[in-house]
C-alpha cells in the first residue's frame, strides 16, 4: 500500500467523521432552538405557579386588605440614599443581610405592616421596616438591591393593599 493511497483512505474517514459531527451538531442545535426552551419555560411556569400559590394562601391569611394609592420610589443601601449605616433600616432590620426586595420605608405604616402592591409586584409581600425623611409622611419608598433598579423604578402612584 502506497503513501498515496494510505492517504486517500484517511481522508474519506476524516471526511465522514467530519459529516457526522455536522449532523450531530446540527440535531443538538435544533433541540436547544426548540425542545430545551420549552423544558425550562414549563420549569419556570410551574415554579411562577408554586409561588403564586404560596402567596395566594399567605393573603388569605392576613385577611382582607385596606386598598389606598400612594406615592412610592426607590432606594439602596447607600450612605448617600440613608445615613452612616445604610444596611441597617429604623427597627434595626439588616438589608443586606436579608438582601431580598421585600422591604419598605414608610411613615404613616406601623413597623412590621404588611403591604402588596398588586399592580406593580403581586406576588410579593413587602413589610414596613423602614422610614423616610419626616417630609414624606404619605409615601412608601421600596428597598431594592442596586441603584439602577431604583432608577429605574422611579417614581409610581401605585394601589397598595395594606394589611393590618
Amino acid at each position: 500500500m502506497t503513501l498515496n493511497t494510505i492517504l486517500v483512505k484517511l481522508a474519506k474517514i476524516s471526511q465522514k467523521f467530519i459529516e457526522k459531527s455536522v449532523l450531530i451538531a446540527l440535531i443538538f442545535a435544533i433541540l436547544w432552538q426548540f425542545a430545551l426552551p420549552r423544558l425550562t419555560s414549563l420549569a419556570a411556569f410551574s415554579q411562577a405557579e408554586a409561588a403564586n400559590q404560596q402567596i395566594q394562601g399567605l393573603i388569605a391569611e392576613l385577611g382582607k386588605p385596606r386598598v389606598v394609592t400612594v406615592p412610592v420610589t426607590a432606594y439602596n443601601s447607600l450612605p448617600n440614599q440613608t445615613d452612616s449605616t445604610p444596611c441597617e433600616t429604623a427597627n434595626g432590620f439588616d438589608l443586606c443581610e436579608n438582601n431580598r426586595q421585600n422591604v419598605i420605608a414608610a411613615n404613616f405604616l406601623p413597623f412590621g405592616t404588611k403591604v402588596r402592591f398588586p399592580d406593580y409586584d403581586p406576588n410579593t409581600i413587602y413589610t414596613v421596616q423602614d422610614r423616610m425623611n419626616a417630609r414624606y409622611a404619605y409615601r412608601a419608598d421600596i428597598w431594592m438591591k442596586t441603584k439602577g433598579e431604583a432608577f429605574t423604578f422611579g417614581f409610581r402612584n401605585l394601589k397598595m393593599e395594606i394589611y393590618e
